[in-house]
């Protein structure tokens, strides 16, 4: 009976002690579990990370363009790479005595038919037109001609205006009063500045067309003979933007009438009235209308990157509103937002690129990069075909719902299908997390033939600001940072209507210094899109205008 109680009590012990170590290993399991997961979630953000830096490295150090088969040419030989010593010089019309109509076509790239052409004859002196031989006088048998493509230096001069008072006196011996006749001077943009219309709109395309800041213009006027310090060019600039207000106004007004606007913003660095670098990033916020027709660009500096910028500059609004993803453009009452394909694309593309061979037959990303790419084909096909004609948006808004809205809805359903199984801190589950995001509403893309596959026409036109920004890094005062807001905006809206820059600046500042009343309908007939303009301030040369940047 003892052995057999023992026997009990053993069994009792060791079961005690079985279940305890089998609580032990389940313990460890769990632990082994949780570690395997942090590992796990260790490996996936080191994964993701290391996108991350090849992302940025391929932004600082490989190419700009997303094209992938684009080849980049680099800026220290490209005279070199672009050489041909075959290629012909530019063609000119050929000039003989017995002259033919010039063509009016100038589709060539270098076309140089819309220049000035002076003719140089070289004739023998009549003391030198007879035979040496016989002293006969020499006839012409014929001619050759050589063209020289000549340019002028700038160069600066003052022109002064002396006016002068005149006076009947005999109107002052008979009635006791003079009579005074005073002649007038010419009228210039700037009241009481030096500054000639055509030197201050100079000064402008300098700085917002070319992108070369004041301190490099100080050096360019001070090698033309003249002494002007960048505090009086940038007076020039300022009073400047502030005589074009009624005209940034105008167009402001236009940009709100108008169904469909394209937005972005960029950061700029402004100096605090202190002196010193503004910590806090400020932005310059940029709005055009997304039709080819009568475009408006404009450009508005905020100190903050808060939905009330777009929701306030916006006011008044009510259409189709185009943009990145940023969520502060949701806030613009009475619009609908549009998104841009081009940055779900960005995302796709930026883990295709990484991958080799073998590894592009297994991703899935490859899946959500094709379908863009299916759409961009759909519309690079359109523009062929369609592109300049009446019927273009017409067109183009029903090959849309025909090849465009299908592939729309397999986007979206692979999306949908890929996400449940992609982890959400991989490159692959953000694409498809920001796609998840986007893509419905995209549908809306389908609803118009005018509205556009992406939003790379407001990043075109705010990509002057930013090459601009690289050059003179900042802008010394808020003041400064609101009037270069108003100067860009009429330059870009300019270039974007087919004007010459500096020669449409000239005009307006000609007829604007000449106005008494600077209401709405005076200046509507100089507006950028009015087709009052003369032709001498319209770009010629068609097929450099349509260059994109």
């Amino acid at each position: 009976m003892d052995g057999l109680r023992i026997g009990n009590e053993l069994d009792e012990k060791t079961k005690a002690l079985i279940l305890r170590m089998e609580k032990e290993l389940e313990l460890r399991d769990k632990e082994l579990a949780s570690k395997n997961k942090e590992i796990n979630e260790l490996k996936n953000e080191l994964e993701y990370l290391k996108g991350q830096v090849l992302n940025k490295n391929r932004k600082i150090f490989g190419q700009s363009s997303e094209q992938i088969d684009s080849n980049q040419i680099s800026l220290f030989d490209e005279a070199e790479k672009c050489c041909d010593i075959k290629a012909v010089e530019p063609t000119i019309e050929e000039i003989t005595y017995k002259r033919n109509k010039p063509s009016s076509y100038i589709g060539k790239k270098d076309n140089l038919a819309n220049l000035e052409r002076v003719v140089i004859e070289h004739k023998l002196d009549k003391d030198k037109a007879n035979c040496d031989k016989c002293n006969s006088k020499l006839v012409v048998i014929g001619t050759k001609s050589k063209e020289l493509l000549k340019y002028k230096p700038a160069e600066l001069y003052i022109e002064e205006h002396i006016t002068y008072s005149y006076a009947c006196k005999v109107c002052e011996e008979v009635e006791g009063k003079v009579n005074i006749v005073t002649t007038k001077a010419p009228n210039t943009f700037l009241y009481k500045s030096m500054a000639s219309n055509e030197l201050l709109s100079h000064v402008i395309n300098l700085k917002y067309q070319f992108a070369l800041p004041l301190y490099r213009q100080e050096t360019y006027f001070d090698m033309l003979g003249a002494n002007l310090s960048r505090q009086t060019l940038s007076n020039w600039i300022i009073g400047a933007a502030k005589e074009f207000e009624p005209v940034y106004n105008i167009m402001k007004e236009k940009l709100l009438e108008s169904h469909y606007v394209q937005a972005d913003e960029t950061t700029v660095v402004v100096v605090d009235p202190k002196g010193e670098d503004s910590k806090a990033k400020k932005y310059m916020w940029l709005y055009k209308t997304g039709e080819y027709k009568d475009p408006i660009v404009l450009y508005d500096y905020q100190k903050t990157r808060s939905s009330s910028c777009p929701r306030d500059f916006l006011k008044g609004f009510s259409g189709i509103l185009q943009t990145d993803g940023y969520s502060g453009y949701n806030y613009v009452a009475n619009a609908e937002r549009l998104y841009c394909l081009a940055h779900i694309r960005r995302k796709y593309f930026e883990i295709v690129t990484k991958l080799d061979e073998e590894a592009l037959k297994k991703s899935r990303a490859v899946i959500g990069f094709n379908f863009c790419e299916q759409l961009y084909k759909i519309e690079k096909d359109l523009r062929e075909k369609y592109e300049g004609i009446d019927d273009y948006y017409k067109n183009r808004y029903k090959t849309r719902l025909e090849k465009s809205a299908p592939i729309i809805e397999e986007f979206i359903k692979y999306v949908d299908i890929e996400i449940n199984n992609a982890l959400p801190k991989s490159p692959l589950g953000a694409a498809l997390e920001y796609s998840r995001k986007l893509l419905p509403s995209f549908r809306t893309f389908l609803t118009d033939g005018s509205l556009e596959i992406d939003n790379n026409g407001a990043e075109r036109a705010i990509k002057p600001f930013v090459i601009g920004r690289k050059n003179w890094l900042m802008c010394n005062t808020p003041k400064g940072a609101r009037a270069s807001a108003i100067i860009y905006s009429i330059v870009e809206t300019a270039k974007s209507n087919g004007l010459v820059v500096e020669k449409y600046l000239v005009y307006l500042m000609d007829m604007m210094s000449n106005l008494e009343n600077k209401d709405k309908d005076t200046l509507l007939k100089y507006m950028p899109w009015s087709k009052e303009l003369p032709e001498t301030v319209k770009f010629q040369n068609k097929n450099l205008h349509n260059k994109k940047d």
